[in-house]
């Protein structure tokens, strides 16, 4: 059963306990586990993940008591450069939508969290970063490599040279970048005859080009603007519509 790890932070102790318990009494309905933190300030939640710490999914209450949830959001977004990590925002209030949109929030739920709903956006977070771990094996020399997917920025392919950008590394080797596509998740989406961009780490999309995490801008040529665009389209609504 594949595992996924949840950061719940509210400076409320009994929210955390009442969305700690949903999880762990009722991770089956979903058919995955899940490992939870507790966090009651936004400071020691981006602490921990300056450390190292990651996570499929925050809970997060907007109105905590220095940072709010919007700053961590941020800080996940900008900073940290993370797309992956799926942002369910709680509050008693409903009147952050706009304020929420810089940092695209997967939910906002509001307090007290019913199962339900909260369960309804996890299995759309799921549908979207994918339900196990994925890995993507290449050979470099004579020796087989492996890396996990949510680490990939993109690849480009320079005639038989491959570099696969990470966030911290670049790999090189050789290989044929439509034969790469095929063995990769469907996040993973051509959209030049050099590039193949992780759809999980475009910090933001043009008409044109799009911009990764890593601040570079890639342009999308006229042979796959159209499936890019219809892409985009499904994932939005996949996303805000469930369907």
């Amino acid at each position: 059963m594949s595992k996924f790890r949840i950061a719940i932070c509210d400076d409320e102790e009994l929210t955390c306990q009442e969305i700690e318990k949903i999880f762990i009494e009722n991770s089956d309905e979903i058919g995955v586990s899940f490992e939870t933190d507790v966090f009651y300030t936004g400071e020691a939640l981006i602490e921990h993940i300056r450390c190292g710490a990651a996570y499929d999914f925050l809970i997060l209450d907007i109105e905590l008591a220095r940072l709010s949830g919007i700053d961590v959001g941020k800080f996940l977004r900008e900073e940290n450069r993370n797309f992956h990590t799926q942002i369910i925002y709680v509050s008693s209030k409903e009147t952050y939508a706009m304020k929420l949109f810089s940092v695209q929030p997967l939910d906002f739920l509001v307090k007290p969290v019913k199962k339900e709903e909260l369960f309804k956006a996890i299995k759309r977070g799921l549908e979207i970063i994918g339900e196990s771990e994925d890995y993507f094996t290449y050979k470099s020399g004579r020796t087989n490599n492996t890396i996990c997917c949510k680490e990939i920025l993109y690849f480009m392919s320079n005639k038989r040279v491959i570099n696969i950008v990470c966030r911290d590394e670049i790999i090189e080797y050789y290989g044929k970048l439509s034969d790469e596509l095929k063995r990769l998740p469907d996040y993973f989406l051509q959209i030049h005859n050099s590039y193949v961009v992780n759809l999980n780490a475009i910090k933001k999309t043009g008409s044109d080009h799009v911009i990764m995490n890593n601040d570079e801008n890639i342009s999308i040529s006229r042979k796959y603007a159209d499936s890019y665009k219809n892409t985009i389209f499904l994932r939005w609504k996949k996303m805000h519509c469930g369907g």
